[in-house]
């Protein structure tokens, strides 16, 4: 089977080659280039491909020898190459590196756990092994955390929401391709990928207000809010600006504050502003209405605006955090494969859209 796959690559890279158009005058060579620039034409091709070996000088001469002779790579022929490459058949041939600011509990069902879930799999589905290294294990420094990367040869890593949002992590960057799961780092600022929290409040604001709710409370937990850069708040204050004063609900705490609600404050919260609608990110709120013995939709009807399962009674966003865990290694990866390293000049941001869960809480 694997002699006929490699008959069959040859054969489609064979009639691919003979159907190309080398007859334009602008289809410039690596060999050209290299005769220009004095250059072998290994050294050509990795320069072109940001070899780390090569030197930066070295790629620039390169780049700018290409850009003089007008050289463009062929998108079919890098097409041709990837399809090549993911059509063998090969052991894990690296390790990534999962960087955690606390011991992660596999047991557990939470956020964190389905983050790495979803960054293993992907990993695994890309040739790619995924080691979990606390960076702020007891006697840890900066110095052996580096060395443990180096000793592993992890050359990319993927970093975990930080115990304060929008924190700083220090470590040596310079050679590695790196992104962050959750919520990005305020310094430095490299690629990341989080769910797309202001879709998040959008949709189920959508969703509430087409069954015909109009005081929708949120029970902000300023915690969540700031790891997710304001959004939440932020989105549903724009709603409240655009609705009659009367319909209004203040929010449970101000998005500043530095601290979690209690439940005497969600009490007195509740009974004086009386919402129809109970907005809420996590799961601490369901607990508080079942002590209050409020039940939900009878009493007042509750959605949860990052369910990390969508197959339960309450209604709200399933986050799809599998899937921001997953697209963390796919930034990684499209790096080291570009040889892309070290804090980027303009970092990618991507958000993954959550899903709304209809359930029997709405």
């Amino acid at each position: 089977m694997f002699c006929g796959a490699v008959i069959l690559i040859a054969l489609e890279t064979k009639e691919f080659i003979s159907n190309l158009d080398f007859s334009n005058p602008m289809a410039v060579s690596q060999n050209q280039i290299a005769k220009l620039t004095g250059f072998s034409r290994s050294t050509v091709s990795r320069a072109l491909a940001n070899h780390p070996l090569i030197s930066a000088q070295t790629k620039k001469e390169v780049r700018a020898a290409a850009k003089k002779l007008g050289y463009q790579t062929n998108p079919l022929v890098s097409t041709l190459t990837a399809q090549i490459r993911k059509s063998r058949i090969s052991p894990t041939v690296s390790t990534l590196g999962y960087i955690t600011s606390f011991p992660l509990n596999l047991d557990e069902h939470n956020h964190w756990t389905e983050f790495y879930h979803g960054a293993r799999e992907q990993a695994a589905e890309l040739g790619y092994g995924l080691d979990v290294i606390w960076r702020r294990q007891p006697r840890m420094t900066a110095a052996k955390f580096n060395g443990i990367l180096r000793a592993r040869g992890i050359r990319g890593v993927i970093i975990t929401p930080l115990p304060d949002a929008m924190g700083h992590v220090t470590m040596d960057f310079s050679r590695l391709a790196a992104a962050t799961v959750g919520y990005p780092l305020s310094k430095p600022h490299i690629h990341h990928c989080s769910g797309w929290h202001l879709q998040f409040m959008s949709l189920a604001l959508r969703k509430i207000m087409k069954r015909g709710y109009n005081r929708i409370g949120y029970a902000i937990f300023p915690d969540a809010d700031r790891f997710a850069s304001f959004s939440y708040s932020s989105r549903f204050l724009l709603y409240q600006s655009t609705i009659p004063d009367k319909q209004r609900v203040p929010l449970l705490v101000h998005p500043q504050e530095k601290r979690a609600p209690t439940l005497q404050e969600f009490q007195a919260w509740y009974l004086k502003c009386q919402p129809e609608v109970i907005l809420c990110t996590g799961y601490v709120v369901e607990e508080w209405m079942a002590q209050l013995g409020l039940k939900a939709p009878n009493d007042v009807a509750y959605a949860n605006l990052s369910m990390i399962d969508k197959g339960g009674a309450v209604s709200g966003i399933f986050e799809r955090t599998r899937k921001v865990g997953a697209c963390a290694v796919d930034l990684v990866v499209e790096q080291l494969q570009q040889n892309n390293l070290g804090v980027p000049d303009i970092p990618k941001s991507i958000h993954i859209e959550g899903e709304w869960v209809q359930g029997k809480t709405l």
